[in-house]
């Protein structure tokens, strides 16, 4: 599907430190965002492959188990039948012992992208793309397996859905209390004192993708966050067709609880940012100015 020779990474991550020091990103080409990683073009101005930037671990062993990690979360979506975007994953080593880790995969064509195509076609009663959302979440989710199934997580060719989203493998340890690599790089992203109660918070949503109905249920909510609410009731059916009941109000309830908490995390991301930089330290995370709720 490529045949593109690989980014410098080293490159790249100066290029993120600069843009992260200097508060502007100007000089970066933004694919897109989520609530968790930016999506970068590369090079910038031509880009041909997105980079996706995860917050620094404090080993590269700790980095290592997650791209383990992320990998097993790759195979396990490959097992179940579910095509995957092009990824690669690079660890950066740094001078000072940390790691950064980059997920890498190939531009996608923009009108290939889930939410893009549902938006573009014609309403209807059903979609293939919806049909092929709803046979992945039947096949891959597990109590310790979570997938976040949202239609902006998929490219369509017309024919197949290719998962792209892989920087946040739900995969929970056997007592699901907690993920299977280290989450600490993530956390500390936010003011200290807050880490433990959005650790329980953000292990709650996790767990939310461990089933069917849960997994499914977020992306009808995140229809409505993305404006698509003529493929609610279609999406709905979908899910109904293979014996996965979703309600509606429980979507929309889903939808304006996610729509109160990951603006307000953005909010404690940017109040640590700006402690941080103002106690002569170094604030290691590029920020959007914004998130998916808020669009």
């Amino acid at each position: 599907m490529e045949d593109l020779e690989l980014p410098d990474f080293a490159l790249v991550e100066a290029a993120v430190r600069d843009a992260i020091r200097t508060r502007d990103a100007s000089g970066l080409t933004l694919l897109g965002f989520g609530e968790i990683s930016i999506v970068l073009g590369w090079p910038s101005g031509a880009p041909v492959h997105a980079v996706k930037r995860v917050p620094p671990f404090r080993t590269e062993a700790a980095a290592v188990v997650y791209v383990d990690v992320c990998r097993k979360n790759l195979q396990l979506l490959e097992d179940a039948g579910v095509a995957v975007w092009p990824t690669s994953f690079h660890i950066t080593r740094r001078v000072d012992g940390t790691a950064v880790v980059y997920h890498r995969q190939p531009v996608a064509s923009a009108a290939q992208v889930g939410s893009r195509v549902l938006r573009d076609a014609p309403i209807a009663d059903t979609h293939p793309l919806l049909d092929a959302i709803v046979a992945a979440a039947a096949a891959v989710v597990t109590p310790t397996v979570g997938l976040d199934v949202q239609v902006a997580n998929w490219i369509w060719d017309g024919s197949t859905a290719h998962q792209i989203d892989f920087t946040s493998p739900f995969l929970l340890n056997d007592t699901r209390d907690d993920l299977q690599f280290e989450t600490s790089g993530f956390l500390r992203e936010y003011p200290a004192l807050l880490r433990p109660y959005l650790k329980r918070e953000l292990l709650g949503l996790v767990r939310r993708f461990t089933t069917a109905e849960g997994a499914l249920g977020d992306m009808v909510g995140n229809l409505q966050k993305e404006g698509l609410d003529q493929w609610v009731e279609p999406a709905i059916a979908a899910a109904a067709r293979r014996g996965i009941i979703v309600d509606r109000a429980t979507t929309t309830k889903m939808f304006e609880d996610d729509k109160k908490l990951l603006p307000l995390t953005l909010k404690m991301k940017k109040g640590q940012r700006w402690w941080i930089s103002h106690t002569g330290r170094h604030y290691d995370s590029l920020l959007p100015e914004r998130t998916t709720y808020e669009v």
